[in-house]
């Protein structure tokens, strides 16, 4: 191998990670297809500019009752529920009495941005769009979220645990480091030793932070608080060492598991069975 060949191997294998990076932070704009309409009750447009210039669009779904949900997709996803059926889930909050709040996170559905940063600046801008939205207080927030929503969801009842009355997380990850590790060697065919140079490239050149995006910390600080954590026991993206982890931290973590059900599969799969143990949940915690 002459010393060019060599050089361009080398760089290449430098370069590659970048590309993973990128291809794995990038965002999913959908086009929403669906709306409340469809139930026959009244719903505004609602859109909410970020610290950084995001432009971000969702729904504000009245209702008469006081209690309100902020219902969060997952990474991919969007407000029309492509994966989870966030979509009719809200339609069950509604009818529960529930005025409903449903976004496009940063980089999905219709909402701007390039760049998902896995719940650390979505966090950020979800709680401000909801300070915004309910300036005086008057509602009693919940948070319902999957996979990527359910962590923004963790993230924002830690900040604010005086707003947030209650967490239900879908598939929210434990160990961050594990997941990303786990996810560049399906996904790329990186082996774990590249995690730090592959860290070092997404902090560094593409705003992420890998230390915030973590839960094993979280999840100690919210152990006792008004959290139901849902499990699909067949999820490829969260092995039980995820679940594990987060026994370990808070032993007496609420948790529901589902059988024969992938990741954020498990309404869609029984959407009765599933909204039955949401309200089990929600008489001891709201209502």
């Amino acid at each position: 191998m002459n010393a060019a060949l060599a050089a361009a191997l080398l760089a290449a294998l430098a370069l590659y990670p970048f590309y993973v990076v990128h291809r794995q932070t990038a965002g999913t704009h959908t086009q929403i297809v669906r709306s409340p309409a469809e139930w026959g009750v009244p719903y505004q447009k609602i859109d909410f500019t970020t610290d950084d210039g995001i432009l971000l669009k969702g729904w504000w779904i009245p209702a008469e009752s006081l209690r309100a949900v902020l219902l969060l997709h997952g990474k991919a996803g969007s407000r029309n529920g492509e994966y989870s059926g966030i979509f009719e889930l809200a339609r069950r909050y509604r009818d529960a009495g529930f005025s409903v709040m449903m976004a496009d996170m940063r980089g999905h559905g219709e909402s701007g941005g390039d760049r998902v940063y896995f719940g650390v600046r979505e966090s950020r801008d979800l709680s401000a769009w909801v300070a915004s939205l309910d300036p005086r207080r008057r509602y009693r927030w919940g948070i319902h979220g999957f996979s990527m929503g359910a962590v923004t969801a963790m993230m924002m009842q830690e900040r604010e645990p005086g707003r947030f009355a209650f967490v239900v997380a879908d598939a929210p990850w434990t160990d961050f480091e594990v997941l990303v590790k786990q996810e560049l060697w399906k996904r790329a065919l990186l082996p774990p030793f590249a995690y730090p140079y592959v860290r070092w490239i997404a902090e560094t050149f593409f705003g992420q932070d890998f230390s915030e995006a973590d839960n094993r910390t979280r999840v100690k600080k919210l152990c006792g608080k008004p959290v139901l954590y849902i499990r699909e026991k067949e999820d490829d993206l969260l092995p039980a060492y995820q679940w594990k982890r987060l026994r370990l931290a808070c032993p007496g973590a609420e948790v529901v598991e589902y059988k024969g059900v992938g990741h954020v599969e498990a309404f869609r799969n029984d959407p009765d069975a599933y909204w039955r143990r949401v309200e089990d949940f929600l008489k001891v915690e709201v209502f």
